[in-house]
C-alpha cells in the first residue's frame, strides 16, 4: 500500500508490475520472478488565480498552477500604465484564500498552501496641462492629479495687463 505524505499524492505504480494486481494505491505482487516495484508520488498544487484591470504582472493575470509551499514574490511590472491624458498607478494587491506580506504598493510574497486568487488594485489619474496666453503666469505645475482631487489655480497678470478668462477644458 503506498501512502503519500502529508501535501504530496499517490499518482502510480512503475516498474516490474507486470502481473500484479493494482486498485489504485494498493499492488498485490505475485512473486514468481525478481521485481522492483516503484511507488511514484507527486507534490499537490494549488492554483493562484491573479487578475489586473491594467498591467502586467508576474505571475502572469490568468491561472497559474504551483507547487504546494511554492514561495511567490507576487509583482505588477509596468506601473504606472499611461494611455493618452490618463494614468493607472499600482496601488496594492490582496490575496483571499492564502496568508501574505505586503512588500510596497506593486509587490506581495506569499507561500501558496492552497488555491488563491491575487487582485491587483489600481488608482486613475489625470494630466493638468497649463498654459498662458498673453503676458502673466499660474502658481501650478503640469502634472499628473488623483481622479476626484481638486486642483485650485490661481492666475496672475504681468504689470500692465490683466487677467481675461478660463479656456480649455475647464467643464
Amino acid at each position: 500500500t503506498a501512502t503519500a505524505a502529508d501535501h504530496w499524492h499517490f499518482m502510480n505504480w512503475s516498474g516490474g508490475t507486470s502481473g500484479c494486481a493494482i486498485a489504485g494505491n494498493v499492488l498485490t505482487a505475485t512473486m514468481t520472478n525478481a521485481r522492483t516495484i516503484t511507488a511514484r508520488f507527486a507534490i499537490d498544487t494549488n492554483r493562484l488565480i491573479v487578475a489586473s484591470a491594467w498591467g502586467k504582472a508576474s505571475p502572469p493575470i490568468g491561472t497559474t498552477n504551483c507547487d504546494y509551499g511554492a514561495n511567490l514574490d507576487c509583482y505588477i511590472t509596468n506601473s504606472p500604465v499611461t494611455v493618452g491624458g490618463t494614468q493607472y498607478v499600482g496601488n496594492g494587491g490582496a490575496v483571499l484564500g492564502n496568508d501574505f506580506t505586503p512588500v510596497s504598493p506593486t509587490n506581495i510574497t506569499l507561500t501558496l498552501t492552497n488555491d488563491a486568487a491575487l487582485g491587483w488594485a489600481w488608482s486613475t489619474n489625470y494630466w493638468l496641462a497649463l498654459n498662458t496666453n498673453g503676458q502673466g503666469s499660474v502658481d501650478q505645475t503640469n502634472g499628473w492629479h488623483a481622479t476626484g482631487s481638486n486642483v485650485t489655480v490661481t492666475a496672475t497678470a504681468a504689470d500692465h495687463w490683466h487677467f481675461m478668462n478660463w479656456s480649455g477644458g475647464t467643464s
